[in-house]
């Protein structure tokens, strides 16, 4: 027993390593989880003939990442218009929303698309940090644009999207946020998993929590997954949240594009109409 005890000390380091290398092992998994780029198709072609549409770069430690600009029809510097910064979700690409960002464009929105790490022909590895850091510098890009108003910004993700931009609006806030197919926390996805194994700990009611204006809910009631119930339970932490339930489920909303663009518009355009 003396030299089993004795021999501890020299056991540790050999035994910290151990632990480390297994909650790394936990931990790589789980981020798989969180961040899909891996289960995407490549990417498409560049669309060269979209209407006002600038593509740039954020110069990042870990190379560049793709950013999408769209103007909004009728806005110029004598007379800004309303913008919307867009996230999507953890198995798509900023080329999936082309035509959402143009019917924004039509409705006078200028949109920013911005990717996040590791996705498409975006250089580096996906993280929280990361793309929390470079969600900042797309927002204050967006909102140096002479043609957009800063006070008129609209944050609009969709499932993972919709996560990142409510942890954007505890640096910056924007005038009104619609999280699309979002879940409540990555440790409720995960079955309540220990916090030592949720590196990237999305938790997208506490963040919403913080903010003071108007948040819209659309959902499917058939998403399988990301379960209504997240949906009901924002609701539910956020009174004052509007939500829209569509039939569907979270690859396959909304149903009803035409329905989809008036509910937004409807919940819109009082916040950010001249």
């Amino acid at each position: 027993m003396k030299s089993i005890l004795q021999s501890i000390p020299k056991l540790l380091p050999a035994l910290l390593l151990l632990f480390i290398g297994g909650i790394t092992a936990c931990i790589h998994p789980v981020r798989r989880l969180v961040f899909q780029p891996h289960n995407i198709q490549s990417a498409p072609s560049f669309p060269d003939d979209s209407t006002h549409l600038k593509r740039f770069w954020l110069k990042t430690d870990q190379g560049e990442v793709e950013g999408w600009l769209f103007e909004g029809n009728g806005v110029d510097a004598s007379q800004p218009g309303p913008g919307v910064l867009m996230a999507h979700g953890n198995r798509e690409l900023i080329d999936f929303y082309l035509k959402r960002a143009q019917m924004y464009q039509r409705m006078g929105y200028s949109v920013l698309l911005g990717e996040y790490r590791g996705y498409g022909r975006s250089a580096g590895t996906p993280s929280r940090e990361r793309i929390a850091s470079d969600y900042r510098r797309f927002y204050d890009h967006l909102v140096s644009l002479p043609v957009v108003d800063a006070n008129r910004i609209v944050f609009h993700g969709r499932s993972l999207g919709g996560s990142v931009l409510s942890e954007l609006s505890r640096h910056r806030q924007p005038a009104a946020i619609i999280v699309e197919s979002t879940f409540t926390s990555i440790k409720a996805m995960a079955h309540g998993a220990p916090d030592i194994l949720l590196s990237d700990n999305y938790d997208t009611v506490s963040a919403l929590l913080t903010y003071p204006g108007p948040l819209l809910i659309i959902h499917g009631n058939r998403d399988k997954v990301v379960p209504v119930n997240h949906a009901l339970e924002i609701k539910r932490q956020i009174p004052r949240a509007e939500v829209i339930l569509y039939d569907c489920g979270h690859s396959d909303c909304p149903p009803q594009w035409e329905t989809y663009w008036k509910d937004i518009s409807g919940f819109l355009k009082p916040l950010v109409s001249d």
